[in-house]
């Protein structure tokens, strides 16, 4: 993908072994040092979906990072979005936008994963088309605020099949 604004060529680029010292700068940067304590991150204990490992840069520059990792949710698996960085100094200018909409079309389109879960913002991702995930009884492996939690869903009426809860949200087994 390559868009010029300003004379900034913006590519989006699946994420490679030369990106993981940039990328851990960024999470450093955008969640601090204690981002390992948070609940989301038991969630990660292994390798994240590489076809969905994104990386943004602006002339060459890595300035934001998305990666995605499968988890369980009851009985299937589905993907958990996140952790999503963008440099401080440049967020508001689209970058985490455009990361999420291109990994959002590249989910669809594998059709592997029936939902996306995130726990984000609350008003940040609606604008992608997620919903709240309080009204299907999420069992949480952690503490976290409910209103945190939001599906996307990459197969119609994803949401409509899911039993009714609690359902755990577990990392995947092994």
């Amino acid at each position: 993908m390559q868009n010029d604004k300003a004379d900034h060529a913006v590519d989006i680029a699946l994420q490679t072994d030369a990106d993981l010292a940039a990328i851990e700068s960024l999470m450093a940067e955008a969640f601090g040092e204690k981002r390992h304590s948070r609940s989301v991150w038991n969630l990660r204990p292994g390798p994240p979906v590489p076809e969905l490992c994104l990386v943004i840069r602006e002339s060459g520059e890595t300035v934001g990072s998305l990666r995605f990792w499968e988890v369980m949710l009851g009985e299937q698996r589905i993907l958990l979005l996140g952790p999503l960085a963008v440099r401080p100094d440049l967020r508001g200018r689209g970058f985490g936008r455009q990361l999420i909409a291109d990994a959002l079309t590249r989910a669809t389109d594998a059709a592997k994963w029936p939902l996306v879960l995130v726990s984000g913002e609350v008003d940040y991702y609606p604008k992608f088309g997620f919903v709240p995930a309080a009204p299907y009884g999420l069992d949480w492996p952690g503490f976290i605020e409910a209103e945190r939690l939001q599906f996307f869903e990459l197969m119609p009426d994803a949401l409509a099949g899911l039993p009714s809860g609690p359902l755990a949200v577990r990392a995947l087994p092994g």
